[in-house]
């Protein structure tokens, strides 16, 4: 049975997808590479997200409403732009 590959940490995956990022914006590589640069990129752009949701999802806070409820809402951590939000925008 072959070893399980390592799943790279969400900077360490950041990392990648910003160094393909700038091999793709040189031009210099033939059409075949960019497909496929292109197709790692969106895969780990898509996993990256599912790790900031699975974050996001994690940081909710329980406060207690007016009423005495308690009232499950998201922590003021996850209302500001992520990194990777802001590097997409760009």
């Amino acid at each position: 049975m072959a070893p399980k590959k390592k799943t790279p940490s969400f900077e360490e995956g950041l990392e990648r997808l910003e160094l393909i990022a700038s091999q793709m914006e040189r031009g210099e590589l033939p059409l075949d590479e960019l497909l496929k640069l292109y197709e790692e990129g969106m895969k780990l752009s898509a996993e990256l997200n599912q790790k900031l949701d699975a974050a996001g999802n994690r940081m909710m806070e329980v406060r207690i409403s007016k009423d005495g409820e308690p009232v499950v809402e998201e922590s003021s951590i996850t209302q500001q732009q992520s990194l990777l939000d802001s590097l997409m925008d760009e």
